[in-house]
């Protein structure tokens, strides 16, 4: 699936639409069954809460870059850092649990 990803993102480079787009996919092969639950109880960060993040990543030594809210690949490479750094799966997804990490190091 790894080639495949690649090439979905080339046509359009979302990496959400590309898993979409490989899942369904597989499900049209009779694969690509998703065994997990969709985190429901888990909500978006706010505009001042992915600013939030972007300064408390900056604060703990992990380059951000600007804090403007937007959540781009400077910022998910420090949230990948700051995740690993935690001993946490480093998906680079920006989490409520991560800002109040930060904010409580």
């Amino acid at each position: 699936m790894l080639d495949n990803f690649r090439a979905i993102l080339k046509y359009n480079n979302s990496s959400s639409y590309a898993l979409a787009v490989g899942l369904l996919s597989e499900r049209f092969g009779g694969g690509g069954v998703i065994r997990g639950d969709w985190p429901k109880d888990e909500l978006p960060l706010s505009r001042s809460q992915r600013i939030d993040l972007q300064t408390a990543l900056s604060a703990n030594g992990y380059d951000a870059g600007n804090p403007d809210g937007i959540i781009g690949a400077n910022t998910r490479k420090a949230i990948r850092a700051a995740q690993q750094a935690l001993g946490w799966p480093a998906d680079g997804y920006p989490t409520v649990k991560l800002l109040e990490s930060l904010q409580n190091r």
